[in-house]
């Protein structure tokens, strides 16, 4: 599956530094020329060596640095899309045009994020899921809507979902879980101390977890078993981390329906038993 290329580095930039930020500079400025050049052409322009440049491919989540050129190939037009990803509103839009603007970046950060999603990484996030019978979800803030909206979904499978608000219940959440357990864990930065502390104390307890963040490369990404990339950018009247929200739920939403579908038989007959329950609370007419 091709990558908006543009997007992926654009997510890691923050914290990339040295030849690598040289080098995310140089893709960034000449895709067109790049996705020409040899790795050794693309050392010599970007002063670094060939050993830099497949680390730099890798970090993107590429096998090697062809399969990063392959993806340059499409970078021209994708740059193009992305100058128009996340519209700005000014004051002489009239409201429709405001209400235009704000569902093409949703729906922009949506298609920007599934761009970036690999079908190793799924994989790799769906098997840690099936593995265990109790699925935990961590977030703080903002990021504590998506958490919740995870516990709520996955109320509907065979698995038993684990939800708290206050961070001090989630840390002490996080202390007890047991092997038969996995986490989500949200961060929009994922640089949160609080949602860090989090993740160690389940990496301390080796439970397995799935990192869900917007910059590729942030401490969260070095500490979890799996991250998923949600791809945001901030605008005048939008804060990043509400793009990344809308993607971050879609995300969540992708991980239950993968486990439903795996776990088909267990999960239809919870929907069923769910379904009749709800139905019971409605009025008959």
């Amino acid at each position: 599956m091709q990558k908006n290329i543009n997007m992926l580095i654009k997510s890691y930039y923050d914290n990339l530094n040295g030849t690598s930020k040289d080098i995310a500079d140089y893709l960034l400025k000449h895709p067109q020329t790049s996705s020409a050049l040899t790795i050794t052409d693309l050392a010599k322009e970007t002063n670094s060596s060939i050993s830099s440049i497949s680390r730099f491919a890798k970090k993107l989540g590429f096998n090697n640095f062809q399969e990063l050129k392959i993806n340059l190939l499409t970078s021209t037009n994708e740059k193009k899309e992305a100058n128009n990803l996340f519209q700005e509103i000014n004051p002489s839009d009239n409201l429709k045009d405001m209400a235009k603007k704000i569902f093409t970046s949703n729906i922009s950060a949506l298609n920007a994020t599934i761009d970036t999603i690999s079908q190793k990484q799924l994989e790799n996030a769906l098997e840690i899921i099936t593995q265990k019978t109790s699925i935990a979800f961590f977030g703080l803030g903002a990021s504590a809507i998506v958490a919740l909206d995870g516990y709520h979904k996955f109320l509907r499978s065979d698995k038993t979902p684990l939800f708290a608000n206050d961070y001090h219940m989630q840390l002490m959440m996080a202390t007890t879980l047991k092997a038969n357990s996995c986490a989500v864990i949200i961060s929009h930065s994922g640089e949160n101390k609080d949602a860090l502390r989090i993740a160690q104390k389940l990496k301390e307890k080796n439970i397995a977890t799935i990192g869900i963040t917007s910059y590729g490369n942030s401490s969260l990404t070095k500490i979890v078993d799996v991250t998923l990339l949600s791809i945001s950018e901030e605008t005048n009247y939008q804060d990043e981390a509400l793009h990344a929200i809308i993607a971050q739920i879609s995300l969540i939403d992708t991980l239950f329906v993968l486990t439903a579908m795996t776990d088909d038989l267990q999960t239809t007959d919870v929907f069923q038993e769910i379904r009749a329950t709800i139905n019971d609370t409605r009025l008959d007419k």
